[in-house]
């Protein structure tokens, strides 16, 4: 009787601290049917909300012109957990919708979140630069307040060095680029993993004006980090401050306003900032949410299977060749639930209760793997 008490508290524990560690508060790996706008029947100067991908537009005169639509070629990238699922979404360089997608709840006032994701620039020349990626402040189509943007040149004269990247931490001031002389630059037509630390810092203050000069926002970015589940100690880039607004901050009227409270895609003139492919969004409040160490996807059996658990959505990564079925057993062997991997890798265990079971899969070979559903 001891045992099984015993047995029971640690389990408790585990899944507890799984649950409190758990910060993934968004993840997009584009599973929508290949070939659809990312935004369906949008119109001009219009909210525009898909229902299905979650994803609005920002209300202008363009918000009607397509630029971003799905694509059936994920986009991968070794180690990473949300690579090759579902699909990718494309953008295809001309200016149009500015798409984004809202976060669970607003991050502010000494907070950190952590934004990941893969992304392919093509190799066609794109001098000037803009930014491609950033943080939407407010959560209404017509907040025009950005922060954490993310910038990038394509140049093709440079063989294997083609892309440039530059970060800024708020709309206006510098944009902080690589080193035009020592890079690092990176190859275009080739799929790169970013991860963005945005630190939204305090109020330095009591108003706009005592809290003018002491600003204090911290963005870093990482590319093609090492996938230790440990952040690297120096970013590829970092950018700070004093001067330059804050996205939590006062306003001259005295109230508090912004946050980091979406994920924006910017669309831009031609020749103003490049055509890309991204997928395997990530969002979460330490590296470890959006980069896990890889053990936490290898407690199995097998090499060639892993999972993820989001939300009691559980993602199987397995060759279809080798398993195509799948059983999910409490640890006293009952049964709860079995079907097919072969139209999909995706098992809904929202109807099971939190606890420990078996994960088997057969097929050609089987394999098997101890979860614990929060």
């Amino acid at each position: 009787m001891k045992r099984k008490i015993f047995t029971s508290v640690i389990l408790c524990a585990i899944m507890s601290m799984g649950m409190a560690h758990a910060q993934l508060l968004l993840e997009e790996n584009f599973d929508y049917d290949a070939g659809r706008a990312l935004i369906l029947n949008a119109v001009a100067s219009s909210d525009n909300f898909d229902g299905v991908t979650n994803w609005s537009t920002q209300s202008n005169s363009l918000s009607g012109t397509n630029c971003f639509s799905i694509t059936n070629a994920p986009l991968t990238y070794p180690g990473y957990v949300s690579s090759g699922i579902g699909n990718a979404l494309k953008f295809n360089g001309d200016n149009g919708q500015g798409p984004f997608r809202l976060f669970p709840k607003n991050i502010r006032n000494d907070s950190t979140v952590y934004i990941s994701f893969m992304v392919n620039f093509p190799n066609a020349l794109v001098t000037g630069g803009d930014y491609f990626f950033g943080i939407k402040m407010g959560p209404g189509a017509t907040d025009t307040n950005w922060g954490g943007r993310i910038f990038a040149s394509v140049n093709p004269t440079f063989v294997g060095e083609e892309v440039t990247i530059g970060i800024n931490k708020m709309s206006g001031g510098t944009t902080t680029w690589v080193n035009s002389n020592t890079g690092p630059f990176y190859a275009a037509n080739t799929t790169l993993l970013m991860v963005m630390k945005y630190k939204v810092g305090i109020l330095n203050g009591t108003s706009a004006a005592t809290e003018a000069g002491k600003f204090d926002d911290e963005m870093s970015l990482f590319i093609n980090p090492p996938l230790t589940g440990l952040e690297p100690a120096t970013p590829i880039l970092k950018h700070v401050d004093p001067a330059q607004n804050d996205i939590y901050r006062y306003t001259s009227t005295g109230t508090v306003f912004g946050g980091a409270r979406a994920i924006y895609l910017r669309p831009s003139a031609v020749g103003n900032a490049p055509a890309y492919t991204i997928d395997g969004i990530r969002v979460g409040l330490t590296w470890a949410d959006v980069i896990p160490a890889p053990s936490g996807l290898k407690s199995t059996t097998a090499n060639d299977f892993s999972y993820r658990i989001n939300n009691k959505q559980i993602t199987v990564t397995a060759s279809a060749f080798n398993y195509n079925q799948y059983e999910l057993m409490s640890l006293s062997g009952k049964k709860v639930k079995s079907g097919s991997l072969v139209d999909s890798n995706r098992i809904d265990a929202s109807s099971l209760q939190s606890g420990v079971y078996l994960l088997s899969l057969k097929g050609a070979k089987q394999a098997a793997a101890k979860i614990i559903i929060p």
